[in-house]
């Protein structure tokens, strides 16, 4: 897999205006360009003698997705979650994330009983997905 060039990357930057094109956050100077379509990378754990071990990229799939109409920028917290999943993927594990605040977190639960947290039934929709609906 290439990497992308400083003038890729200052393209990519700029199509949503330097913020986060699922999120609509402020990107910052730590960045991700994200495989809206995966590229599913492979690797090998090694074990390096008094350092432990690390991974080596050692292959790739899916590399016909490793193109630059296939990225869009991201903050790194919506590309790590993001992972490999597809949008529609994604948007129902975001989704879902809701419940599982509901059965894990106490603080949430008690937060929600005390009228400061309220829940909605309403799609995700991506800041790019926003824009895009505001402009048509």
């Amino acid at each position: 897999m290439r990497r992308l060039t400083k003038a890729e990357r200052a393209e990519l930057f700029g199509m949503f205006k330097g913020r986060c094109s699922y999120c609509g956050e402020e990107l910052g100077k730590r960045w991700h360009a994200d495989h809206v379509k995966a590229v599913y990378r492979r690797h090998k754990l090694i074990r390096e003698p008094g350092q432990g071990y690390k991974t080596q990229l050692v292959g790739a799939d899916r590399i016909e997705n490793d193109a630059l109409d296939n990225f869009m920028p991201a903050c790194a917290p919506c590309n790590l979650s993001k992972a490999t999943y597809t949008l529609e993927q994604w948007r129902d594990v975001l989704a879902g994330y809701v419940g599982a605040l509901d059965r894990n977190a106490p603080t949430y639960r008690m937060a929600k009983k005390h009228g400061l947290i309220v829940e909605t039934q309403i799609t995700v929709e991506f800041y790019f997905e926003k824009l895009a609906r505001e402009a048509a």
